[in-house]
C-alpha cells in the first residue's frame, strides 16, 4: 500500500510537468496597447514576480515549522479553496515526507499537480496576463526540501529543526501571471518545546526564522532575498490538535512582496489518517482567504532504523 501511494504521488507531480495554460486566442494586439508594449522588450518582462501580483501558489508563505520531524512516513493530500476579489482559484496539493534514522533526517517532495484559475479582467491588467478569457488550467511548481533535526527532547534545550528546500522552475500558466518558471530556495531554522507532555493536553509553542531568495524577471534585480519568520501554538492529545500560525517573509525590492498570513488548522486523528480542515487569512500582499481540506495518511518507515 505504501508503494502504491508513493509511486501515485510521484507519477502526478511528474505528470502535471506538461499541463500548461493555453490561450483560446493567440491575437495579443488587445495586449500590447493595454500594456504599451514597445514592440522589443519580452512580454514576461511586463510580469510583476512578487506574490502581490501573483496566483496564490505563485510564491507563497512558506509551512511555519513546529521544530520536530515526524517519525513516520506521510502522505498529505489535499484540496484548496482560494478566494479573491479578483481571483479565485482551486487546486490539489500533494506533499510526501520520508524520515530516516528515527527522524534524525528526512526529505520531502510537494508542490500542486494543477490549479483552475478565473480572475476578473481588472486584475488580469495588474498583472498584465496574456489571456482575455483570464481563465483556465497550470500546473505548479515542484519543491525538494531535506529536513535535519539539530536537537530533540533535550532537558534543557527546545527542539531545533534545520529545513533546506529547492522550488524548482516546473509551474505553468506565465502567460497568467500564475506562476513565474523561474527557480528559488528557502533555509529555515525552528526552535519549539512541549509543554505538559504528560497531562490529557499538551501546549506546544514554536518560532521559525530564515531566508527566502527567488529568482525574478529584472535585469536591475535578478534575485529577490527575503527574510523568513513565522510563529506558532499548537494544543493536541492522542485523538485532536489544534494549532494557530503567523508567518510571512519581506524582500528587499519592495514591489508587493512581503506577503503576511494567519492560518488556523484543526486536525482529528485516526490511527494511520489524520483528516485535516485548515483556513488561512492574507494580511498584506496575498489578498487571498483560503479554505482546505485534506487527509494525512501515515505509513511505518521501512528505513526508520
Amino acid at each position: 500500500m505504501q508503494k502504491f501511494f508513493t509511486r501515485t504521488f510521484l507519477s502526478i507531480i511528474l505528470l502535471s510537468g506538461a499541463l500548461t495554460s493555453f490561450s483560446q486566442d493567440e491575437n495579443y494586439d488587445w495586449w500590447n496597447k493595454k500594456h504599451n508594449w514597445d514592440g522589443i522588450s519580452d512580454w514576461a518582462s511586463y510580469l510583476t514576480y512578487s506574490p502581490a501580483y501573483l496566483g496564490p501558489n505563485a510564491l507563497p508563505v512558506p509551512e511555519i515549522r513546529n521544530a520536530l520531524i515526524e517519525t513516520k512516513v506521510r502522505l498529505e493530500t489535499r484540496a484548496d479553496l482560494h478566494f479573491s476579489e479578483g481571483d479565485n482559484t482551486q487546486n490539489l496539493f500533494l506533499k510526501l515526507l520520508y524520515p530516516f534514522w528515527d527522524g534524525r533526517v528526512a526529505v520531502e517532495i510537494y508542490g500542486v499537480p494543477v490549479e483552475h484559475f478565473k480572475m476578473d479582467t481588472i486584475t488580469r491588467d495588474e498583472r498584465a496576463g496574456r489571456d482575455p478569457d483570464a481563465e483556465g488550467y497550470a500546473a505548479g511548481d515542484i519543491y525538494f526540501g531535506t529536513l535535519i533535526q539539530l536537537v530533540r527532547e533535550h532537558k534543557h534545550w527546545p527542539d531545533l529543526l534545520l529545513g533546506i528546500t529547492l522550488r524548482t522552475a516546473s509551474g505553468g500558466g506565465v502567460g497568467n501571471a500564475r506562476y513565474t518558471d523561474a527557480p528559488g530556495y528557502y533555509f529555515d531554522i525552528s526552535a519549539g518545546k512541549t509543554f505538559f507532555a504528560d497531562s490529557k493536553l499538551s501546549l506546544r509553542p514554536y518560532v521559525m526564522l530564515g531566508f527566502y531568495a527567488w529568482q525574478t524577471n529584472r535585469d536591475e534585480y535578478r534575485q529577490n532575498d527575503a527574510f523568513l519568520y513565522g510563529l506558532g501554538l499548537s494544543l493536541f492529545n492522542e485523538k485532536f490538535e489544534c494549532n494557530a500560525k503567523y508567518g510571512g517573509y519581506k524582500g528587499y525590492i519592495g514591489n508587493g512582496d512581503a506577503p503576511m498570513v494567519l492560518r488556523a488548522n484543526a486536525i482529528y486523528k485516526f490511527p494511520k489518517t489524520h483528516l485535516k480542515l485548515s483556513y488561512q487569512q492574507g494580511l498584506q500582499d496575498f489578498d487571498y482567504s483560503t479554505f482546505s481540506l485534506g487527509a494525512i495518511f501515515y505509513f511505518k518507515s521501512p528505513l526508520g532504523h
